[in-house]
């Protein structure tokens, strides 16, 4: 509940403004993850049930600033990460192969593990990285990256606005969630790549 609290405090004395740079800054690779993000746009719906933010406000910026955080993601991995990766491959004498299974990994799926990625808890700011580095479809990646920023936020502002008040428990869940997710996701890639090698 401290948590809670403290976030409550900064949207008393910051507004939207708090939400906006919060939801923008946990989308950006290694900062996000001492940005819990999913737990200040949880706090955003449990601040508006008591009438202090408009539902709908939060959920747009929210969106504006994990949509905006997310593309800034994706054009660090696009300018930086490529020649950081082949570097690391190179110094590891790491088959390139390897790499290009990852494009083509993105190539296929990419939509799907962006998508998905944002209702992933800690990793979710290496996703759109990774989908840049890896020279995923931009258009792609703005289509599927917005849809799965604006159902996990409605989603999240709907939880906050009525269980907030349960706000250990439900904490808990969305993070018990985002693990079980990433789970499955993995589970997806090593099939994939079984299939691929099995050949």
């Amino acid at each position: 509940m401290e948590i809670l609290q403290a976030i409550l405090n900064l949207f008393v004395r910051y507004g939207y403004f708090f939400l906006f740079f919060a939801t923008a800054l946990e989308n950006i690779p290694v900062v996000g993850i001492f940005l819990p993000g999913e737990v200040v746009v949880v706090a955003a719906g449990f601040f508006a049930a008591s009438g202090e933010f408009d539902p709908v406000t939060v959920v747009l910026v929210a969106v504006a600033g994990a949509f905006i955080g997310t593309v800034c993601s994706y054009a660090l991995g696009f300018w930086g990460g490529r020649q950081m990766i082949e570097a690391v491959a190179n110094k590891v004498r790491l088959d390139g192969e390897r790499l290009k299974d990852a494009d083509e990994y993105f190539t296929t799926h990419g939509h799907i593990t962006v998508f998905v990625g944002r209702y992933l808890t800690g990793i979710k700011a290496f996703v759109p990285a990774l989908a840049g580095t890896h020279r995923m479809s931009f258009p792609v990646f703005l289509v599927f990256a917005f849809l799965g920023i604006a159902t996990w936020t409605i989603l999240a502002t709907i939880l906050g606005y009525f269980f907030g008040s349960n706000w250990v428990a439900l904490i808990r869940i969305i993070k018990t969630a985002g693990w079980l997710i990433l789970s499955l996701v993995v589970l997806f890639i090593a099939a994939i790549w079984y299939r691929r090698h099995r050949r």
